[in-house]
């Protein structure tokens, strides 16, 4: 007696398939983060805050600005400039500086504490990006 066992192999399809969902399920945890980030960044013009974009490479999402004072701002200035890992790197400038803003008016300032919503963004919402991951993924 003898048997007739066709194998099909759908691989392919399901490799294709995982990576599609993979690419929504990291755009869809870039767009939470920065929508995140943009609720935390200090609005004076609006400008920085409208910045915050996100991209996906590879396996990685990323949030950030192209403004270069978007550092100063995450980071802080002066007596406060912070490094990466949040402590005080003693590279801000020590000393008080004067500034005018934009009416002309003089003020002077030691400088500006950090704000972390780049870095708040991405570490204070890891469940919530999780949820996204797995509800995505299990479609």
């Amino acid at each position: 007696m003898s048997v007739d066992v066709n194998v099909i192999d759908n691989s392919g399809e399901v490799l294709r398939e995982f990576e599609q969902k993979k690419a929504a399920a990291l755009e869809a945890v870039g767009i939470t983060a920065e929508g995140f980030a943009k609720l935390l960044t200090p609005v004076d013009t609006g400008r920085l805050r409208s910045s915050i974009t996100h991209t996906v490479k590879g396996d990685d999402v990323y949030i950030g600005s192209n403004l270069q004072y978007a550092k100063w701002i995450e980071r802080g200035t002066g007596i406060f400039a912070e490094d990466d890992s949040g402590n005080p790197n003693g590279e801000g400038r020590q000393s008080p500086w004067q500034y005018y803003d934009r009416n002309g008016k003089a003020h002077w300032t030691r400088g500006v504490k950090a704000h972390h919503m780049l870095k708040k963004a991405a570490s204070e919402h890891t469940e919530e990006y999780k949820a996204i991951i797995k509800r995505i993924m299990s479609k």
